[in-house]
Parts: structure tokens; sequence; C-alpha cells
């Protein structure tokens, strides 16, 4: 065992999972991109086609982000305020948690109304808005929700980012059951990674765009692995767990007002019962790699 109390197998362990992290989501979320970009010929003659399966394809990914959040982002917020605040021997009369996640998603709420109010003021289409999609999507289109999808798109990539970054901070903290947790771990980013991929490509962002947001979440989790390896012993104080906690609630709120209220509700219209066994599976998919944890 080194100065650091971390044996070198668990050292060695956190160490291939970092590599395979990277690895692991740069191919998930790249892999979408490639066969879209190499069908882009194909599906051009047939823009309906192209819709109908980005559409499919969004509502699994839909199904992912809420299994996600319900199943994993939010009970862990919930016993992490629990377990931190018994640790600080602090008993809470109000129901603080549930007030972070409501501010998380009250945030949401105010941020899109303001831009919106401003948008309506000035009346004019931002030229920032029209320089993030892609410049053959239709004007139509552009007209309809040029804000809305822009920051709903930040905010989602915000969320998995900041999930997957305190996710590698457990994984480097972590000292029982390790292997089993990075194999659950890497099973659960790929899922994510894919589905990021396909929200991004439905949203027609500009090929850069997507890659960088692709590049920026699959180093998020190995920079927390990096991070709790690097500042092994300091992660587990109060001020630093409270802080986390805080990050969480917030997170799982503003993860819920996305995913919940938008990304399974704009799915509905045309071809309902396709788009509802496709966000089942990316519910189920996230529940089985879930379940291996118990």
């Amino acid at each position: 065992m080194d100065s650091s109390g971390v044996s070198p197998g668990l050292l060695h362990i956190k160490l291939l999972t970092l590599v395979l992290m990277l690895c692991f989501s740069l191919l998930c979320g790249f892999s979408p991109v490639c066969v879209m970009m190499r069908r882009a010929t194909r599906f051009s003659s047939d823009p309906g086609s192209r819709h109908r399966v980005l559409s499919l394809a969004s509502c699994l990914a839909c199904g992912v982000f809420l299994a996600s959040c319900l199943l994993e982002l939010l009970p862990d917020f919930l016993n992490h305020m629990r377990d931190t605040f018994s640790r600080l021997h602090i008993t809470l009369h109000y129901p603080l948690s549930e007030f972070i996640l409501a501010m998380g998603f009250l945030l949401v709420f105010v941020v899109e109304q303001m831009l919106l109010a401003f948008r309506e003021q000035t009346s004019d289409v931002s030229l920032e808005k029209q320089a993030l999609v892609d410049p053959h999507r239709s004007r139509s289109s552009l007209s309809s929700c040029a804000v809305d999808a822009g920051l709903r798109v930040f905010l989602l990539l915000l969320c998995v980012c900041v999930r997957a970054f305190l996710e590698g901070v457990s994984v480097g903290c972590q000292r029982e059951r390790l292997l089993e947790t990075c194999v659950t771990l890497l099973l659960h980013k790929a899922l994510v990674a894919f589905s990021l991929a396909v929200r991004l490509t439905h949203q027609a962002l500009r090929r850069t765009l997507v890659a960088g947001a692709l590049l920026l979440f699959s180093v998020s989790c190995p920079a927390g692995i990096g991070t709790a390896l690097a500042l092994e012993g300091l992660m587990d104080g109060p001020q630093v767990q409270l802080v986390r906690c805080a990050v969480e609630g917030l997170t799982a709120g503003i993860f819920i007002n996305v995913c919940v209220l938008e990304s399974v509700w704009q799915e509905s219209g045309s071809h309902r019962i396709h788009k509802v066994a496709f966000l089942l599976t990316g519910f189920a998919l996230v529940t089985a790699v879930l379940f291996s944890k118990v």
C-alpha cells in the first residue's frame, strides 16, 4: 500500500477505468454521428426517412436520460444529502433537498422565460443562434424555438458533464466493490454518450459543436477520477460534501426540467406507438445496467 493509503491494485483499476472511460465514451459518442454522416447522401433524397430515424433514436435517448435522472441522479442526491447531514450530526426540519431540486427546476424556467421575453421585445433573430444551427436546416424550423432549443441543449450537456465528473470523483475515492462499480459505470456512460450524440444530431447542430460537446463529455468522468486521485483524502471533507450535494441537487432539478418536461413530450406526434416503444427501450437499458449494481 502506498503513502496515500491506496493499494497498487486499486490504483491500477482506477487508472484503467480512466482510460477505458475515455475510449468508450468517444467510441459510443462518435459512432452515431459517423453513421449519420455516411448515410447523409442516402437520406438527402428522402428527408422524411431521416427525420423518422432521428426521431425514433431521439426517443431512445429520452428513455436513457429519463432513467438516468429518476433512477440514478435523484436517488444518489437524496442519499448523499442524508449521509452528509448525518455525518455532521445535523437534523433538518425543512425539506432542504426538495428545495434545492426546486431551485434547479425553476432556474431553467426563469432563464428560459427571460430569453423568450427578450426575443419578443427585440423581434430579431440572434446571429449567435443562427451560427449554432446547421445552415441546411429550414427557416421554418429555425423560427420555431431557436432560443428554447439552444438553451436546453446547453443545459443537457452541462448536466451530463457535471454528473459524469461527480461519478468520476466517486470512483476515484471508492475502495470497495471497485471493479463492479467501474464495469457498471462504463456501460452507463456508453449509453449516455450514445444518447447525447443522438440528441445533438437531432438538433441539427454544426459538426464542430457536436464533436466538441462529445469530447467534453468524454473527458468529464476521467477528469473526475484524476481529480479524486490527485486530491486523495481531501474529497471526504464535510465542506466538500456539502458543495457536492448542492451541485447534485441543482443538476438534478435542471435535468428533471430538461429531460422529463421537454425531451419526453416534444416527441409526441406521429408514430406514437413506435416512439413510446423506443423510449421504454432506452429506459429499460439503463434499468438493466443499474440493476447490475445490486
